[in-house]
């Protein structure tokens, strides 16, 4: 377990790291978006919900590798963004799709690689989000709730 040096409070399992009373591991396996969701639920959390601009750029500062799984799809409904906790990503008030240099902005749902389109979300390093084919393996950003 990590502690908080202020308070000495257990706060995350050794090897997460702590934000805003919130632990995350950054996986360094590469797994498709199904099995990213199913380790994360083995290690008590679930793939890495973005609610603010603050979680979005410690994620984005801490990640290592360039691009991460994380808990939004639209496999249910092409177009309609839900995270992993069932909310719509339009209810959540943050959203961080990568701008296209081209015009072509995130997400395109392209089906250059899977005829089932890009129906899982990335987060890059330094871009924001983007779609992609949830079969891709990807490295992943697990949450869950510090404990005091």
């Amino acid at each position: 377990m990590s502690f908080d040096a202020t308070s000495g409070c257990r706060v995350c399992p050794d090897g997460w790291a702590h934000n805003s009373g919130k632990c995350y591991l950054f996986s360094s396996t590469r797994k498709t978006w199904n099995q990213s969701r199913d380790h994360c639920i083995t290690l008590g959390g679930h793939l890495a919900i973005v609610t603010s601009q603050e979680e979005q750029y410690f994620l984005s500062q801490s990640a290592i590798e360039y691009l991460y799984w994380m808990g939004l799809s639209d496999l249910e409904t092409e177009g309609q963004w839900i995270w992993v906790d069932s909310t719509p990503l339009n209810e959540t008030g943050v959203v961080f799709w990568k701008k296209g240099s081209d015009g072509q902005d995130e997400p395109d749902n392209w089906e250059g690689e899977d005829p089932s389109g890009e129906n899982c979300a990335v987060f890059t390093k330094f871009k924001g989000w983007q779609d992609n084919s949830c079969e891709r393996l990807y490295t992943f950003v697990c949450e869950t709730v510090a404990t005091e």
